[in-house]
């Protein structure tokens, strides 16, 4: 009994470390190989990959790996997997496919030549994917696999494996939608001007919009790492240095003469150039905007047409505006982040008041949660350490009313004194928010998909504009808290389920054994029978011949399923594996084996 629930914990709490490594990263790159990291290395497989599904090209991509020592890394291979294949279909299902025993069952007529390519690439002798599957759209798959002939595919990466590819599915999903959501770089890789962000200590490129890198490579290539100095002589790097070390808040931007890049066709452009900062939280990075010179030097074919910049004023204002988007931008990934980096409900939302608070520098920042039976109350509050220390509980519950007009959508009041606020906000309600020391707000509901799990409302005591930089932060935050809350909704299921598992463990084993010493009991009175020829020896793993004796007690899959608290399809890969150690190639020799063998 100590066992099973020992058993249970251990799986709960890898699911957790996992889960946290998943959620870890909100970079689809970052966020796959940590998954992939983190299951290989847990589980001790000798090799872990996320291949990733191009639909337009008809390719399933190996985009992150997980390998062990001496094993070679397999590298960015790509496989074809057409939609009207049986392997498309079968991973549309959400079913984990073994595949070394699907390769050796298909070897007439086999249809997908390049997945047995995959085998033969990672070495395999036991190997199973996993579909990412989200909302029905089939994003890839995650494949598991040992190299060595005594090693098959536990029953714990069965059963667990299928909840690390929802969970998988569902991150790398919301980190797609996110990356399109934020301006990531929006006006930063579209504008005509050459931008370029660098480290502040070491000069590298960090990032480069294309005009940047067709005017110093001549072609678009990533020039990330590169040392930017070595670019340019030396007179024009002390320039750059000289203009880095007055950066300041007096001088948020500084303008650079007479810089020399080169150019596609080989020849050099005479620049000017304006310098800011990117900052949020501890991190910051340079921002350089290049531009023809406004003085003697230009070459007969300038890279930058003139008619884009007008003067190095205009730069310098379009370098300060985007320095302040871009700062915005970078804040709002740390705080997303950080909220997924956790599967505790009041961990995360206790994390989105306190970035929300600080962010925008409010009086408060309120969670009211509405998705309780009872009335709508304010659960989590981030609270100015100047006004009151004191935390929760510092404010009185918000009116009914306005909670009920804030859950409709994003309301913006910058003066709650002014007479056209919103008017589907009712006076009483005004009079109250008035009475508890507000002088605007913003409020944004936590909502997504549909469901509805509360509102965030930021106070400030005095009347203040929100700029659009706060309005979209708030609201993408507000987005992403609902799908943090909905993964540890998924978890604190989970988490019930391996507990009722252990509960029924710990039941069915107490009555194992009262049973069995009911039977000692009986067998000490009785004479001494005649010993029966020797047992039949199974080569299957106990829970292999729990679901045999339950196929041949005449359930269906869907029933012993239900029975083991497994998936339908976990309870399906179970049946192969018995019929390929048995050498069995139906259900009814099932039963008969299992009937000859007196198993049931």
């Amino acid at each position: 009994m100590h066992t099973r629930t020992s058993s249970a914990n251990s799986a709960l709490k890898l699911f957790q470390q996992i889960a946290r490594s998943i959620h870890r990263s909100i970079e689809p790159q970052q966020m796959l190989q940590g998954a992939v990291d983190a299951i290989g290395w847990h589980f001790g497989l000798d090799r872990c990959a996320a291949l990733l599904l191009d639909e337009q090209e008809h390719e399933l991509a190996i985009k992150a790996e997980y390998y062990r020592e001496p094993l070679k890394p397999v590298g960015d291979r790509k496989y074809q997997l057409f939609t009207s294949s049986e392997w498309h279909r079968l991973l549309a299902e959400g079913r984990p496919l073994p595949l070394t025993e699907i390769q050796s069952d298909n070897n007439q007529g086999n249809q997908n030549p390049d997945f047995d390519q995959l085998i033969s690439d990672t070495g395999s002798k036991a190997a199973v994917a996993f579909p990412l599957l989200h909302q029905g759209s089939l994003l890839g798959c995650l494949t598991v696999h040992f190299c060595q002939e005594d090693r098959t595919i536990s029953e714990d990466v069965l059963e667990l494996g299928e909840a690390f590819a929802e969970e998988l599915a569902g991150a790398l999903r919301q980190a797609n939608l996110l990356q399109e959501k934020l301006i990531d770089g929006r006006i930063f890789s579209t504008a005509s001007l050459p931008l370029i962000i660098l480290e502040p200590h070491t000069f590298k490129i960090s990032q480069t919009n294309a005009s940047a890198a067709q005017l110093l490579d001549g072609d678009e290539n990533d020039l990330r790492g590169l040392p930017f100095l070595e670019l340019f002589g030396d007179s024009d790097a002390q320039r750059l240095k000289a203009a880095a070390a007055k950066l300041s808040s007096a001088h948020p931007v500084v303008n650079i003469n007479s810089m020399l890049a080169p150019s596609s066709g080989g020849q050099t452009v005479m620049l000017d150039a304006t310098l800011s900062t990117i900052s949020s939280d501890n991190t910051s990075e340079l921002i350089l905007a290049l531009y023809p010179a406004s003085h003697n030097g230009h070459s007969e074919q300038p890279a930058i047409a003139p008619s884009e910049v007008s003067s190095g004023a205009r730069v310098e204002e379009l370098v300060g505006s985007l320095s302040k988007q871009l700062t915005w931008e970078r804040l709002t990934r740390q705080i997303v982040s950080k909220l997924h980096s956790s599967l505790d409900r009041d961990s995360v939302l206790q994390s989105a008041a306190d970035a929300i608070g600080r962010a925008v520098r409010a009086s408060a920042c309120l969670i009211v949660r509405t998705d309780s039976p009872a009335a709508s109350i304010v659960t989590h509050e981030y609270a100015d350490p100047n006004l009151s220390p004191l935390g929760l509980g510092r404010s009185n519950q918000l009116p009914p009313g306005a909670i009920s007009y804030f859950k409709q959508r994003t309301i913006v009041i910058s003066d709650l004194s002014n007479p056209n606020r919103p008017p589907g906000l009712a006076k009483e309600d005004v009079n109250g928010l008035l009475d508890t020391g507000v002088g605007a707000l913003l409020s944004t509901p936590i909502a997504h998909h549909g469901t509805m799990h509360g509102i965030i409302v930021v106070e400030n005591n005095d009347a203040r504009e929100w700029t659009p930089q706060e309005i979209e932060m708030i609201e993408t935050i507000a987005q992403q808290v609902a799908i943090a809350l909905a993964n540890a909704q998924a978890y604190s299921q989970l988490k019930d389920q391996l507990f009722n598992m252990n509960l029924i463990s710990n039941l069915t084993q107490q009555l194992t054994n009262a049973l069995d010493l009911a039977g000692r009991n009986a067998r000490a009175e009785r004479p001494p029978e005649v010993v029966p020829a020797e047992p039949f020896v199974t080569p299957l793993s106990s829970r292999e011949l729990e679901v045999l004796k339950l196929i041949a007690s005449g359930l269906a899959n869907r029933e012993i399923a239900q029975k083991l608290f497994l998936t339908e399809s976990t309870v399906e890969l179970h049946a192969s594996r018995i019929r390929k150690k048995l050498k069995l190639k139906s259900r009814t020799a099932l039963v008969k084996f299992a009937c000859d063998n007196k198993l049931v």
